[in-house]
Formats: structure tokens, C-alpha cells, sequence
């Protein structure tokens, strides 16, 4: 076991050379920036966007999965500040959720260790797929049912008691909820630290979309609370690249400074967005994604 781990740390170590040859610091921390931005304002996170680019620029993919983890971490700490300031995250919800989500999150770092590359390119195109897919269902159901005052709450969500209220800038009003169906959403929430741990992208679409269809939270609250919750998701996946030698200080270091910087951006510019232009980007952004991942693990099956 010693020897395997000896191999591999020495190969990971020869790769960061190469690697650190592709790009700049600088332009690591502009592309950071605007990912940072993107995520907070979709609740994607940035590492959603970072992955797919850093495998566009030759980055393998567990390499870019790895280091990405860290700007799930920098994205969460710096948007999350200011969405609890305004209101608009439920701590008391995401506590709850964490619980769920740190375990997967472990359970998915091993996974991506031992995952070969090209099966993850796939994964993380066709988990976005079925997410998307399963995010727009259930919306649906839910705006044809006018969703949450009209749904009955069960035992343990009422024993839980999660409830809340924020103002809403773009629409001028307050917009009250109550979390409901919690035993359910709960253990989906390992599903997501699972997608989060081995893709290294937060699933911060997939928890949003939990959160909107079966807790039954407002769009902006479920983004916001999602992003609270990616980063302890993202922490206990990292402990895992950390120690198998896929994170590399300079990269991850660079990356983390400029998504923090775009969070906080982003999270000044939430509150004013309306909900439409939201779902709107947080598509757009969903289909590059796709799109960059199917492209690459096409072309891995052919080299």
C-alpha cells in the first residue's frame, strides 16, 4: 500500500509542473473572479464553473475537481456573510442539511480517487442532465399547486420548526415560508454531498433544487442556503484530495482568492435580481457546463 501511494504521490508532484505551465496566476484569478460572481448570484458555486474551465485549459480532471473544492469553500465564506446579514439564508435549515451533505461529501471524494477520468466527464454531464430535468418537474408541480402555505407539514418538520422571512428587493414585499417534508430532504442531501464530493462542483444546483421542491423554500432562499451549506460540504471532501496529493497550494490558493472576491460581489447584487433572470442564468451556465464535459469525454474516448 505504501509503494502504490509513493507512485502516485510521485506522479501527482511531476503533473504540477506541466500544469503550472498552462496558465498564470494571473489569469487563474480573473477567470476565478467571474466564476465566483456567476455561482453566488445561481447558487451553483463557483467550482461549477471553474472545473469545466480548467479542464478546457488541459487540466486532468481529477486535478481540476480537487483544487476546485477549495473554491467551494472560499465561495461559501465569502457570499454566505452577507446573505445571513440581509436575512435571506436559513441558518437554522442549512445546520440541518450539513449534517446530511458532509458525510456524502466524503463518501464522493473517495469515490473520485478511484473513478477512471473519462467515466467523470460523463458523470458530470449527465448528473446536470437529470438534476435540471428533475429541478424543472418538480417546480413545475410545485407553481401548479401553489406551493407552500397550501401543503400540509408534517410531525417532524413541525418538530424541527424551521421557518423564516425576507424582504424582497425585486419584488417589493416580504416573502414568508416554512420548511416542510425535512425527512425527506434531509437524506436526499447525501446524494448531493456525494455529486459534490466527487465532482467538486458544491451541487449547488441539485441542493438548491432539493431544497425549492421538497422543503419547500423560495428560490432565493434555497440559493442562498445552498450556498452556506457547499462550503462545510466542500471542507470535508477536501480533507480527502488534500491527503491523496491532488491539491496544489499555488493553484487552489489563487482560485480561492478570486471566487471569494466574486462571491462577495455577487451576493451585493442577488437582492436586487429578479427570480426570472436567476433561473435564466443559472440555465445558460448549466448547458456550457454540459456541454464542456460531454466534448471532453467524447474526445477521451477517442485518444
Amino acid at each position: 500500500m505504501k509503494i502504490l501511494k509513493n507512485i502516485l504521490l510521485r506522479n501527482i508532484t511531476e503533473d504540477w509542473y506541466r500544469l503550472l505551465e498552462l496558465l498564470n496566476i494571473y489569469t487563474i484569478l480573473v477567470v476565478a473572479f467571474f466564476a465566483g460572481l456567476l455561482g453566488s448570484l445561481t447558487g451553483l458555486g463557483g467550482a461549477s464553473i471553474m472545473t469545466p474551465i480548467l479542464v478546457g485549459f488541459g487540466f486532468p480532471i481529477k486535478h481540476s475537481i480537487a483544487n476546485a473544492m477549495i473554491s467551494v469553500i472560499a465561495t461559501s465564506a465569502g457570499s454566505s456573510a452577507a446573505y445571513v446579514r440581509d436575512r435571506i439564508t436559513n441558518p437554522r435549515a442549512a445546520m440541518y442539511l450539513e449534517m446530511f451533505t458532509i458525510v456524502g461529501g466524503i463518501i464522493g471524494a473517495t469515490i473520485t480517487l478511484v473513478t477512471p477520468s473519462v467515466i467523470l466527464y460523463f458523470f458530470f454531464a449527465f448528473f446536470l442532465i437529470a438534476m435540471n430535468l428533475y429541478s424543472y418537474l418538480e417546480r413545475k408541480k410545485a407553481d401548479s399547486s401553489h406551493e407552500n402555505s397550501n401543503y400540509f407539514i408534517d410531525r417532524f418538520s413541525r418538530w424541527l420548526n424551521i421557518y423564516g422571512e425576507y424582504y424582497d428587493h425585486s419584488e417589493k414585499r416580504t416573502i414568508k415560508y416554512v420548511v416542510k417534508r425535512a425527512h425527506i430532504g434531509g437524506p436526499m442531501m447525501i446524494v448531493a454531498g456525494v455529486a459534490a464530493g466527487s465532482l467538486g462542483i458544491g451541487a449547488g444546483a441539485f441542493k438548491t433544487s432539493i431544497q425549492e421542491s421538497i422543503l419547500g423554500l423560495p428560490t432565493k432562499v434555497a440559493s442562498t442556503t445552498s450556498n452556506f451549506i457547499i462550503g462545510m460540504t466542500g471542507l470535508a471532501a477536501t480533507t480527502v484530495y488534500i491527503s491523496s496529493g491532488y491539491v496544489n497550494p499555488v493553484i487552489a490558493g489563487t482560485m480561492a482568492l478570486g471566487t471569494t472576491l466574486g462571491s462577495l460581489v455577487g451576493s451585493k447584487i442577488l437582492p436586487h435580481i429578479r427570480i426570472s433572470s436567476v433561473r435564466v442564468l443559472s440555465i445558460a451556465i448549466t448547458i456550457y457546463i454540459i456541454a464542456q464535459m460531454l466534448y471532453k469525454g467524447v474526445s477521451a474516448l477517442w485518444i
